[in-house]
């Protein structure tokens, strides 16, 4: 009996440990089913479109598998081993379930254990078992090729990105880039315009300094040697390059920083007979024809029928564009051609010619301000001013009475007002009065007239007052600001005119020679304040002119008998001196010279040229440089066939 009640006892404690360790497994799966229904609830934030029942299996299957990943203690293979190490495995799940079992990969083992050794295990179950774990797998499986295709943009990933947001934060970086690039473009452009305020002021301030300087010493440095008369002259903006018009047709280009810089050095030859500083030699950059426009049926064509040979006129005056991006030559048949410098150098843009225009040798041509409109003189003794938008004439300034030799705008800063001068004259003389007095009255013609010239009147006062305000160097072109409104222009007869932009039909004034003077100007100049003109003659005199009263020379500046004509002046900026160029040699002569301390010179010799006619004196806007050039203009006398260029210093 004894032993009957022990194997009694015995199985009712086998049976309360399987109970203990059923519990345990419910306790288990409870807490399994909770790691399930989160991972569903995940799983449901991501696929939202799939089936109730298939989330149902695949959340118990997504749980199962989420238990195991966790854990990193066992992986999928671990699963599937031989059933000896099962034994082995069922064990150690019967040690940690005594002890807590806190782990879920040990979890699974021992519910797989359990459904191994608990009683009622059918093959249903576990054919079913099987198939969840085979699901499992697959959708483990779906799950990694899902995440590929998400990394790869294809779908949604688990971050909830759209697929078309990857190339929006493409574009905003494109964006950003382009941001950056824009404010490096906007430093540079800042970098840029610092720089050319600094040249800017730079200008500015070597032009007052060259105003205060009491006296200049001009020596040459280099020289140009060309075999033949220079008649025109002209020189772009910041004295990068030098244009010159010779009588053989052709039109030279230099690189003048580069030639004072002394890049390129005189031969010995070519230093025979010239002044011992000058070192340099003129750096050609390029030279074309001065080509006259023919028509198809008046061109020569080569034996190629393809070239030809064009016609070209002696290059009597130039004018260029600051940024060099046209020229204006003239030619001898009164046409004017603009040409390509910068962009297609030396091909004619536009031919100035036209019914209206010239028919005769264009020797002056004078751009204006802005760089829209130009002037232009002839020898038909005609004076037109062209419009470069057009093409066409806007104005022509009649009264002329000979070939016009020069044209010079006016000074900033003059107290002169021209047309009170001019009414003061004509008042003086009775020239204003009518002829019939009695019927312009009665008719009222006085009145008109007086409503006409009083608004006339206040438009030059404004004008004047205005310009007073004005900068002295121009921040487009870095030339020196004129008064635009009024005009010089001289002519071969020895005439000299003051011309008001507002009245074309006649000049304002008109300068008379002083007695025993010749009918001759070549050259004529304003003062540098705008109240003075100085007109070289041929009787080796330069007169100089007092807008104030200027019925007669205030001041007869006297060179040399021997120096012949004055055939060029040039005023400088300190508005004293004034260079006077003759046959023999330059000269600075000085206007307000002091004859009572003995001296009796009162003119320099500028060392360089000798023995030919002057046609330009170019003095550039900071006054650091001069250039003289050589040669008759289509006149009379002889040309040095040299180009000298000169360095000032201020003293």
């Amino acid at each position: 009996m004894d032993d009957v009640d022990d194997i009694l006892n015995n199985g009712r404690a086998a049976e309360e440990d399987m109970a203990d360790e059923d519990e345990e497994v419910e306790e288990d799966e409870e807490g399994e089913e909770e790691e399930v229904d989160a991972g569903q609830n995940e799983e449901d934030d991501d696929d939202d479109n799939d089936d109730d029942d298939d989330d149902d299996d695949d959340d118990d299957e997504l749980g199962l598998k989420t238990g195991a990943s966790e854990t990193g203690n066992q992986d999928d293979g671990d699963n599937d081993n031989d059933d000896e190490d099962d034994d082995d495995e069922n064990e150690e799940d019967e040690e940690d379930g005594s002890e807590g079992g806190s782990e879920d990969g040990n979890d699974l083992n021992s519910e797989k254990a359990r459904q191994q050794t608990a009683p009622g295990n059918s093959k249903d179950q576990e054919m079913e078992r099987e198939e969840d774990w085979t699901k499992a797998d697959a959708k483990q499986r779906e799950d990694g090729e899902q995440e590929k295709r998400d990394s790869d943009g294809i779908v949604e990933t688990a971050s909830g990105e759209q697929p078309g947001q990857e190339d929006q934060d493409v574009e905003m970086k494109d964006a950003a880039a382009n941001g950056e690039n824009e404010g490096e473009s906007d430093d540079e452009k800042t970098s840029a315009a610092s720089k050319f305020d600094k040249l800017y002021n730079y200008y500015t301030q070597m032009l007052r300094s060259a105003k205060i300087s009491d006296t200049y010493n001009i020596y040459p440095t280099a020289a140009i040697p060309i075999q033949t008369d220079v008649n025109a002259l002209a020189m772009s903006k910041g004295l990068k390059y030098l244009f010159l018009g010779g009588s053989d047709g052709f039109i030279r280009k230099y690189d003048f920083l580069n030639t004072m810089d002394g890049k390129l050095a005189l031969t010995i030859l070519q230093k025979h007979s010239l002044a011992e500083s000058i070192q340099n030699a003129g750096i050609l950059v390029s030279y074309w024809e001065n080509e006259i426009p023919q028509k198809k049926s008046e061109i020569r064509f080569l034996k190629n029928n393809k070239e030809y040979e064009p016609k070209i006129s002696p290059v009597h005056s130039l004018e260029v564009q600051s940024e060099c991006l046209f020229l204006l030559s003239g030619l001898d048949n009164g046409g004017i051609t603009l040409q390509g410098v910068r962009y297609m150098e030396g091909s004619i843009g536009h031919y100035f010619k036209g019914k209206e225009g010239h028919n005769n040798v264009v020797n002056l041509l004078k751009l204006n301000g802005s760089e829209d409109k130009f002037f232009s003189g002839s020898w038909d003794k005609r004076l037109l001013e062209w419009d470069l938008q057009t093409g066409g004439i806007l104005n022509e300034f009649r009264g002329g009475a000979s070939e016009y030799s020069a044209i010079e705008m006016r000074p900033q800063y003059s107290s002169v007002n021209i047309n009170e001068v001019a009414s003061d004259l004509k008042s003086s003389t009775g020239q204003d009065q009518d002829e019939d007095d009695d019927m312009g009255s009665l008719f009222g013609d006085d009145e008109e007239e007086d409503s006409k010239a009083k608004p006339d009147m206040e438009e030059a006062k404004t004008t004047e007052n205005t310009s007073s305000t004005l900068e002295e160097i121009s921040k487009t072109t870095l030339n020196v600001v004129y008064d635009e409104s009024v005009f010089m222009t001289s002519g071969l007869n020895g005439s000299v005119h003051i011309w008001d932009r507002r009245t074309t039909n006649a000049p304002v004034l008109k300068l008379e020679r002083g007695p025993k003077v010749p009918p001759w100007c070549q050259s004529a100049c304003w003062s540098m304040d705008g109240d003075h003109i100085y007109v070289g003659r041929r009787n080796a005199v330069v007169e100089e002119f007092d807008l104030k009263n200027p019925t007669q020379p205030s001041n007869t500046l006297k060179l040399p008998g021997i120096s012949g004509p004055v055939s060029c002046v040039k005023a400088m900026p300190n508005n004293r001196q004034v260079l006077c160029a003759s046959k023999d040699n330059i000269r600075i002569y000085d206007t307000k010279a002091d004859f009572s301390k003995g001296s009796t010179i009162p003119f320099l010799i500028v060392p360089g040229h000798h023995g030919g006619s002057i046609s330009n004196l170019y003095v550039d806007p900071t006054c650091r440089f001069l250039v003289s050039t050589s040669g008759t203009r289509g006149w009379q006398g002889n040309s040095t066939d040299t180009t000298f260029i000169y360095e000032i210093d201020l003293e």
